[in-house]
C-alpha cells in the first residue's frame, strides 16, 4: 500500500481539490479533473472512484453518505494541508 509520501500526481490533484470543497460527488470531483491543464492523461470516472477507495484504504478521505442523493467524498479530518503528503 502506498504511504501518504508516496501519492502519484493524479492522487495528489484528487486531494488538493477536495481540500477547496466541502464535499464533492464523484462526477464533479471528476469534471474538476478535467478542468486542469495539470492531469497528464484523463481518468475514467471507474478508476476515479478506485483511487478515492484506494486513498480511503489509507485513511486520507472519508465517503459522506446521503440517503437522498450520490455518495460524495471530503477530506478526512486533519487532512487538508497537502504539503503533509509530501
Amino acid at each position: 500500500m502506498k504511504s501518504a509520501n508516496k501519492l502519484d500526481p493524479i492522487d495528489r490533484r484528487i486531494i488538493e481539490i477536495l481540500s477547496h470543497y466541502e464535499e464533492l460527488g464523484v462526477l464533479e470531483l471528476w469534471y474538476e479533473l478535467g478542468e486542469t491543464d495539470r492531469m497528464p492523461d484523463r481518468i475514467t470516472r471507474e478508476e476515479l472512484s478506485a483511487r478515492l477507495e484506494s486513498l480511503s484504504t489509507q485513511g486520507l478521505v472519508v465517503q459522506v453518505e446521503d440517503p437522498k442523493g450520490p455518495t460524495n467524498w471530503r477530506l478526512k479530518q486533519g487532512e487538508t494541508r497537502l504539503r503533509r503528503l509530501g
